[in-house]
Order: C-alpha cells, then structure tokens, then sequence
C-alpha cells in the first residue's frame, strides 16, 4: 500500500486516465463498426459474456441502468433469440439472463466487424506493441477482479 500522499495523487490521476482512455477506446470501437448492430444490444451481450448467467437485477447493477430498463432490454433480446430467460433455481420468481447460442454467433460477429474495421487503422503499428497493450490490459483486470464477487468479468 503507498504511504506517500504524492505517490497516491499521482497513482489515482493515473487510474483515472486508464479509465477515460479505455472508455474512449471501448465507445470509438463500437463507434467504428459493429456490423450494422446496435451498441446497445453489442454491449448487453458482451456483459452477459463476460459475467456469465445474470439476473435481471445484477444485469441492471452491471449495466448501470434501471430495472425497468434492463428488463426491456432482455425483453428484446429474447424477443430475437440472443439470450435465453431461464427460471433462478434459488428464487422461482426471478430469471436468469444467458446467451443463447444465436446470441454468441450474432456477439461473434459484432466483435469480428469491429476487429475488420480497426485492423486497417493499426496496420502500421507493431503487432507486438498491440499485444503487449492487450495483454496488460488483461493483466490489469486480473488485478482488479475480486474473488467473492460477481464484479470480475
């Protein structure tokens, strides 16, 4: 733990600017090309992706939005096959969230159009540069997850 006041302003302006750049990063991407899907439903997919089954609830929580509005957003996405709505073996009265396998095919290809539509942009940057990026990245959230919570994906 850092001790000194200096080391600890300049390690929060730091995380901070981690946070403004990857989410700038994350919205010029989905900006970029998402093969004709909406962001919205990219974004949802991808939480549903990286935290696996969720209810509507945590789904809410994670996407920062209201329930009535998560709620909607399964509603939709069920309504075009991409998730799957199963009954929450601990409480009848809730759902869980999944991707269904047309879900996973239909993120798949978001993913694959938003890769097609940067790729050209970073061709003259050294594909290690870009490795070494994405591998801290994953190194920094492995840092950061949390091993009792669902907060880690």
């Amino acid at each position: 733990m850092l001790t000194n006041p200096g080391a600890e302003a300049s390690l929060h302006s730091l995380v901070v600017e981690l946070v403004i750049n990857t989410s700038r990063f994350t919205r010029l991407a989905a900006a970029t090309s998402t093969g004709g899907r909406p962001r919205a439903l990219v974004r949802a997919l991808s939480l549903i992706d990286g935290y696996g089954e969720l209810r509507i609830t945590e789904f809410a929580r994670l996407d920062g939005c209201s329930q009535p509005a998560a709620t909607a957003l399964a509603k939709k996405l069920h309504s075009l096959g991409l998730i799957d709505r199963v009954v929450d073996p601990d409480d009848s009265r809730a759902v869980r969230l999944s991707l269904s396998a047309e879900g996973r095919r239909w993120l798949a290809d978001a993913r694959h159009a938003i890769g097609t539509s940067l790729a050209p942009r970073l061709a003259g940057v050294d594909p290690e540069r870009i490795e070494m990026l994405a591998a801290g990245l994953a190194e920094l959230r492995e840092l950061l997850k949390s091993p009792d919570s669902k907060d880690s994906a």
